[in-house]
């Protein structure tokens, strides 16, 4: 691992985040673990840090993505970390800039691909037991969105699983049933 300062490792996190828009928590964490540019528990003081210093939001949701258990971070810049971003981002290392590009890059595909394909499910109004399930789905050029009911929270939870995982196959079979004449 190489031997970057806190500071450098907040410019990092900042220039990923700016350039990444909408990236989760878990996305950066694994990328910057990927890097060996940063620790864990130097990412982890270094998040800390720039949140409280009011240099990145984080808005927590669940998103429907199913990235995570439970609500998801989602981060974004303040103007404050782009003040202080534009101010030294031209003293980076030619490489490091490079790497941060494609980092970045990578990112922002990610977040695209992983809010492209939402499942949410939730007590139907009706006080019947039952779950409202709503799935929705812009991959491979095709908008998909569907609702319904299911008759437990374990069978709503389970095709929200398999939605996450099988969307663009799933949505392409059931327009291509419905188009077939």
């Amino acid at each position: 691992m190489s031997s970057f300062t806190t500071a450098d490792s907040k410019i990092h996190i900042l220039y990923l985040v700016k350039n990444a828009p909408g990236v989760s928590y878990q996305m950066l964490l694994d990328k910057c673990m990927e890097s060996l540019y940063i620790d864990f528990f130097t990412f982890c003081e270094v998040y800390n840090e720039l949140i409280a210093g009011n240099l990145m939001d984080k808005t927590e949701a669940d998103t429907g993505t199913g990235e995570v258990v439970g609500t998801n971070e989602t981060l974004s810049i303040t103007k404050g970390g782009e003040a202080i971003l534009e101010d030294v981002e031209s003293t980076l290392n030619r490489q490091v800039l490079a790497y941060l590009k494609k980092a970045a890059a990578e990112l922002k595909e990610a977040v695209e691909d992983t809010n492209s394909v939402k499942a949410f499910a939730e007590p139907s109004k009706d006080d019947d037991g039952t779950y409202t399930v709503s799935l929705s789905s812009t991959k491979g050029g095709r908008d998909f969105h569907a609702s319904f009911k299911v008759s437990s929270h374990e069978m709503a939870e389970a095709v929200c699983r398999s939605w996450r995982n099988r969307s663009g196959r799933i949505s392409g079979v059931f327009i291509d049933e419905l188009l077939k004449m």
